[in-house]
C-alpha cells in the first residue's frame, strides 16, 4: 500500500484514499449560519428577560412608594405634604413621577427611559386604590 504524499498523487486519480480529509467551505458556511440563528434566538430571549426584570423592578418601586404614601395618609389624613420623593425610586430604566398628588388621592407613573424605551410595554400607572393601568394591554403582568 502506497503512502499519500504530494509527489505520488496523480492528476485525475481515482484513488480516494489519498485525498485530504476535512470540511468543505459549504459545510463550514452552513454550520456558521445555524450557529448565527441560534445565537439570535438566544439573544432576543435574553433581552426580553432583561426587560421583564426591569419592569418588575419598576413595579416594586411603585409599590414601595405607594406604601410610604399610605403610611403618611394613615397618620395625617392626606397624601399631599408627604416627604415621599420619587427620585429615590427612579433609576436608569424607569422614571417614577406623581401624575396626581392631592389630599385624597395619588397616581404614580413609571415611564421607560434609556434602553428600556425600546420596550413595547410603555408606561404603567398606579393609583391610590391599588389599580394599575398599563399603556399597552397584556404587559406589566
Amino acid at each position: 500500500m502506497m503512502k499519500c504524499s504530494p509527489f505520488n498523487i496523480q492528476k485525475n486519480s481515482h484513488n480516494t484514499s489519498c485525498y485530504k480529509q476535512g470540511f468543505t467551505l459549504i459545510e463550514l458556511l452552513i454550520t456558521i449560519a445555524i450557529v448565527a440563528i441560534l445565537v439570535q434566538v438566544a439573544y432576543s430571549s435574553y433581552l426580553n428577560t432583561i426587560q421583564q426584570s426591569y419592569r418588575y423592578e419598576a413595579q416594586q418601586s411603585m409599590i414601595e412608594l405607594s406604601q410610604q404614601l399610605e403610611r403618611y395618609y394613615s397618620r395625617n389624613g392626606v397624601y399631599s405634604g408627604s416627604n415621599a420623593t420619587v427620585g429615590i425610586y427612579s433609576n436608569t430604566h424607569y422614571t417614577l413621577a406623581f401624575s396626581t398628588l392631592q389630599d385624597d388621592e395619588f397616581t404614580i407613573s413609571a415611564t421607560p427611559t434609556g434602553g428600556q424605551t425600546n420596550d413595547d410595554c410603555g408606561t404603567l400607572t398606579l393609583d391610590y386604590r391599588g389599580d394599575t393601568t398599563p399603556s399597552t394591554s397584556g404587559c406589566w403582568k
